[in-house]
This record gives C-alpha cells, structure tokens and sequence, in this order.
C-alpha cells in the first residue's frame, strides 16, 4: 500500500510514501529546520520539535513539545527494535528462529535456545492475542506464502502463474497455533515445525509506534504525534492546542494528494490502514494483492479496498487493519463491534462503482 504524508509548518513541506493516510499540522511558525512556536494566550509555549529518518524499509516522522533533539536516542530505539524483528537483518531473533539450520530438529519441530529479545517477545505475544480474537486471520507464519507471491524479504518477482499444488503444500506450514515461545531459565525457548516462518511486518510497524511514544511518555511529554510507514500514535495536542487532524485518502491508486475520504481528529489513540489498492501486481490479466490469506493460501480479493483503525494503541490498530483486510467486510464488521476500545471505518467499491464508507458504530465520535 502507499500513500502520502504531509507535514507542514511555514517553512517545512515534507512528502512521504506510505499507505491510506494524510496527517496534516497547522500551519506555524519556524525557528529552525526541527522546531517550531507556537502562541497561545499571548504567552509563548514550549517548542514542538520535527525530526525524521528511515526505518523498517520506509520513513517515521516525530513532532514533540521539547527543544531537546531526541533523534539519536529514538534512533538507537529502532535499531533495537528491527534486531528483534526484521526479516531483512540475518542476525536479528526472527531471522535466527526463521533458520531452519540454525536449531535443533527433532521430528518434525525445530527447537531455538537464544538470547532473549524483549521486542520479538512482546510482538509474538501481541500477534498471538490478535490471532485468536480474528478467528485466525491474523497469522503472522504466513511468510511461506508471502515469499511465494513475491511480496516477501526474499526476492521480489511476480508469478507467472500461480501453482495450486505449491500453495497448498505452503499452507501446511501455516498456523501459528504450532509455534510457542517461552522464557526458560534466563533463556527464549522456540519451537515450530520444520518450514514454518514468522512475519511480523503485519503489526510491527504500529509495534515501533508504541515503543516511540512509551520514549516520549517516559520524559513526560504530553504532545506529541509519531509515524512509521503511515502508522501513527499521537497524545494531547498539535501546536494550535487541538487534537491532531488526519486525512484519509480515497482508496483509488490515480487520487490526488488531497482528496481525502475523510477528515478525523485524534488524541491519546493509535491508527493504522491497510489495504491493496496500491501493493499489488498483475499476470495475465489476473490482480494478486499482498494481503493473503491464511486459510487459503491466496491473495484476498474482495469488496473492501481499505481500512482505518482506531485502538488504544498502534501495534494492535495495525494488527486488526491487516487482519480485516483478509477476513472481509462481513467479518470485519462483527469483529470490529466485539472488540474494546476499537474503532474502524472500511472502504468499500459500490455495485454502481463509487466509494462508500462504512463506520462502526463509535467511529463517528473521530469524524472531524
């Protein structure tokens, strides 16, 4: 999926690839290339600081209320976070456990012995949460079949045509309900089946966003708004002194920059959008998305072009974004009222071909 992210102050105009999502600032006053004022009550507020950089194969972005330039710290943070998780770093834990050669094998299961890694743990537990409240839709041992129809870490390449018989042997190594994780004696102790690999690219994005704002809430800033991939986590108030306004773009791959779907305000919540309008391929006629499903091996092709979720935080906005991507509308709309402090809106193609939206039922208390 991409989409596009605006940030901008008087002097700062930032474009940024991502997925479904336009968050947009007020308009202020700069100081520098990283802070900004703003003034209310006719006396001059602590300076909202920007920074960015790149992580987990795409951008964050990072607007607090200090002076003090946190970007080496909220650096350092991700490195240690994409250690534990990227499928794109070989040493990391879930490449380690994903190594079939690199554990010991004892029919038809793979035991690891490894250092433990707070990050992987935590998205592991997380994922396993998410799996059982979406009937299993979520199912983060998909990356046999996400390699397979080359939208993986492996390389990148469309199919020619896609082989039942492949996708069908894939699937066996799918489900997450084979693999345990636990601490033993001061050491992480995995176990899987033979094959099966992790991918926690469906909630590890919205994961850093939490670990980023936990950082800023443990130097007690109350204002503050981060972004990884689109994914986003914000707290208190913009610089105007109102809660943060995003724009959601319509879900069509030729819309502008600006047209929105719709407008919501913000504050002390995560979001996050999934959808494959955009990540997708054709061969010989044929769409595949990069949603799969796990069920049946297949890209996901339904109805519902995209989806917005709201959640206390971001790991589990991004969690179920992806997850009702694939379960579908019907589903997704059962699930989505189950679920506590949750909120989502779903982007469907009408019979006559336009957009419509559909809220659940405590999503308009967002609409702007």
């Amino acid at each position: 999926m991409h989409y596009q992210l605006l940030i901008m102050c008087k002097n700062i105009k930032l474009f940024i690839s991502s997925t479904l999502l336009i968050a947009l600032f007020s308009t202020c006053k700069t100081d520098s290339p990283s802070t900004s004022r703003s003034i209310q009550n006719n006396k001059e507020q602590v300076a909202f600081s920007k920074i960015s950089g790149r992580t987990m194969g795409t951008t964050y972005n990072v607007i607090y209320q200090s002076e003090i330039n946190y970007k080496s710290k909220i650096d350092s943070l991700l490195v240690d976070i994409n250690n534990g998780v990227s499928t794109y770093i070989p040493t990391s834990t879930i490449s380690v456990v994903n190594n079939d050669s690199l554990g010991l094998r004892s029919q038809n299961t793979v035991t690891y012995n490894i250092k433990p890694n707070t990050h992987f743990e935590n998205n592991f537990l997380a994922s396993k949460d998410v799996f059982l409240k979406s009937d299993k839709y979520f199912d983060p041992t998909i990356m046999p079949l996400v390699n397979y129809w080359g939208f993986g870490y492996k390389t990148k390449r469309p199919i020619e045509e896609a082989d039942t018989q492949k996708v069908n042997a894939l699937k066996v190594k799918v489900d997450f309900d084979k693999w345990t994780a636990q601490i033993i004696d001061s050491i992480l102790q995995v176990q899987k089946p033979i094959g099966a690999e992790l991918d926690f690219s469906g909630i590890a994005k919205g994961y850093g966003v939490d670990m980023v704002a936990s950082f800023l809430d443990d130097l007690n800033i109350e204002n503050y708004f981060v972004e990884i991939g689109g994914e986003v986590m914000v707290k208190g108030q913009n610089d105007r002194g109102t809660p943060w306004t995003i724009g959601l773009s319509k879900p069509e791959v030729n819309a502008g920059f600006r047209d929105f779907q719709t407008l919501v305000s913000l504050s002390n919540v995560g979001m996050a959008s999934s959808g494959n309008y955009r990540n997708y391929y054709e061969v010989n006629g044929q769409t595949y998305g990069h949603e799969i499903n796990p069920k049946t091996g297949f890209p996901e092709i339904s109805k519902l072009l995209g989806t917005s979720v709201i959640a206390s935080n971001c790991k589990l906005a991004d969690a179920y974004a992806t997850a009702f991507m694939v379960m579908g509308l019907d589903k997704s709309v059962v699930l989505i009222e189950e679920l506590n402090n949750t909120e989502a809106c779903f982007f469907i193609r009408s019979e006559n071909g336009e957009i419509e939206t559909i809220n659940s039922s405590g999503f308009g208390s967002y609409l702007k």
